[in-house]
């Protein structure tokens, strides 16, 4: 029982003591400093600037130490010169302002081509003539087109097709030919042969990248999605692709098929 006492006690003692606490806060409410009593940090000085003094000997000077006045006219008059001084001074700068720093006769030219309209020598333009080499790109081969005729429609076995265009599509000596074929649309000739090699894959397809190379051809070597390397060049309406694959007897399977419009 006495416990139950003092725990009750304690209980409303400390319930007092809330009570108190909280009568003193609302009795006494914190207030925001207004913004009029904010006085902030002191001002820096403002640096002042002294008005320059006329050397010793000029008539400012003399005219500063007349006893009957006279000192007033001196500086009003010095005054009157420093005006008249920077007056000058602005309209000098005024003047170079609107001159144009640009004139057509300062900027550098180059003799200009014979053909230039009127006014052209006035823009820069690339030198010609002796050390204008590094300004130029470099001459492209001519490319002809791969045929300049149709050739007759054929087809063969173990040979080339007679009137076989090789300058277009050529063979190499060391090879088995299985079949060839020229077939034509119009303009348009394919041509095709297949053959077998005892030579490595990728000196087989050497062979055309230097026949498409000696026809300033642009060429390519992708890998087929089975690892099939291949050549593809060609120019325009010209296309020539070589395939070159190890057949199961262990040799090369070339595979050569040309596209060619006749211009």
């Amino acid at each position: 029982m006495n416990v139950r006492r003092w725990a009750t006690g304690a209980a409303v003692l400390v319930i007092l003591a809330m009570l108190a606490v909280l009568i003193v806060h609302f009795a006494n409410p914190s207030q925001p400093v207004a913004a009029d009593d904010y006085k902030g940090h002191p001002a820096s000085s403002t640096p002042t600037t002294q008005a320059p003094t006329a050397p010793a000997g000029t008539d400012d000077a003399a005219g500063s130490t007349g006893a009957d006045g006279s000192a007033g006219q001196g500086v009003a008059g010095a005054g009157t010169d420093r005006s008249t001084a920077s007056g000058a001074s602005s309209m000098a700068s005024q003047d170079a302002v609107g001159e144009d720093p640009a004139a057509p006769g300062d900027r550098p030219t180059w003799n200009p081509a014979a053909d230039a309209p009127e006014g052209a020598d006035q823009e820069p333009k690339v030198p010609n003539g002796l050390g204008t080499e590094p300004y130029r790109l470099p001459d492209s081969a001519e490319r002809q087109p791969a045929l300049t005729e149709v050739p007759d429609a054929a087809a063969a076995e173990h040979e080339l097709v007679a009137g076989f265009p090789e300058h277009a599509v050529p063979v190499p000596n060391d090879v088995d030919i299985q079949s060839s074929s020229v077939a034509t649309q119009g303009q348009r000739v394919f041509v095709g042969v297949n053959a077998l090699s005892s030579a490595n894959p990728e000196a087989v397809l050497d062979y055309y990248v230097r026949h498409c190379e000696s026809l300033a051809w642009p060429t390519d070597r992708p890998t087929l999605d089975d690892g099939t390397p291949q050549v593809q060049c060609g120019f325009g309406p010209d296309v020539l692709t070589v395939t070159a694959s190890l057949s199961s007897t262990g040799r090369v399977d070339l595979s050569v098929s040309g596209s060619f419009e006749v211009r």
